[in-house]
């Protein structure tokens, strides 16, 4: 049987505990999470969504991948103080509605940016808002005329990707096939040696990955690199996605 002294205690533990998480749940920021679709070699803008607080006098921003710190800043209540920012990293600031954004610039593969917003004064340090966004890096596939250094012409399918996951097939008279020419070391590259007389098959480059909703497909008349000796004839597909609607736009470019 407890004592009143020990009750009275046990009484007072209890209180705080419950007085500290209700500070703690008060104070914790709210997590917002979303994903962006962006194709190879393009940049992306990461909001960095806060709530500052009317008493909020200093803060800090930094924006994380799971492994690493790519960018922190500290406000000193008239400006931002950067601190190991990667080259890469780029940081937007609006003072007349104190937006707070970062651009990522030349994206090469998917990853989950954490940008968190702290008010540093007065102490203790509160977090006023933390945005969550993974970004996922769609291929981009071009389909040219090369010429060989021997002089032969061929057609290089590239897709700027750097994942082995990602499918690259030829297709031609209706049959898939495999390019015995393939690289895949900093981006899929796949060629086809055409024949030394002129004719007029029509090749397309397929390629497929998950982060696709539906492959990628580009063709060439061996008969257009012929006219063209070669050089100068490139065809590039990409996709843009767009999250706020049900669109997915597929764009075509040939320069000549």
């Amino acid at each position: 049987m407890l004592s009143l002294e020990g009750g009275m205690y046990f009484f007072l533990s209890c209180c705080w505990m419950l007085l500290s998480s209700a500070y703690d749940f008060a104070n914790a920021a709210m997590i917002r999470s979303t994903t962006l679709f962006v194709n190879y070699g393009q940049s992306a803008r990461i909001n960095c969504n806060y709530s500052r607080t009317d008493e909020t006098e200093l803060m800090a921003v930094n924006i994380q991948t799971l492994n690493h710190t790519l960018c922190s800043l500290r406000f000193n209540g008239s400006s931002w103080k950067q601190q190991n920012c990667r080259d890469h990293v780029k940081f937007n600031w609006i003072p007349e509605t104190e937006e707070i954004s970062f651009e990522l610039l030349n994206l090469q593969d998917k990853n989950t940016y954490t940008c968190t917003v702290t008010r540093t004064i007065p102490p203790p340090n509160m977090d006023l808002g933390i945005t969550q966004v993974q970004v996922i890096v769609r291929p981009v596939l071009s389909l040219s005329c090369e010429k060989m250094p021997d002089g032969s012409t061929m057609i290089l399918c590239s897709a700027g990707f750097h994942n082995d996951s990602l499918e690259l097939l030829w297709i031609r008279d209706g049959e898939f096939f495999n390019s015995s020419h393939s690289n895949k070391s900093f981006s899929h590259k796949s060629y086809l040696i055409l024949p030394p007389q002129i004719n007029n098959t029509v090749y397309f480059c397929w390629v497929n990955h998950s982060s696709l909703n539906k492959p990628l497909i580009a063709n060439l008349s061996s008969s257009a690199c012929y006219e063209n000796k070669g050089c100068d004839l490139m065809v590039t597909v990409a996709v843009a996605f767009v999250i706020s609607a049900v669109l997915t736009v597929i764009l075509v470019t040939i320069v000549v």
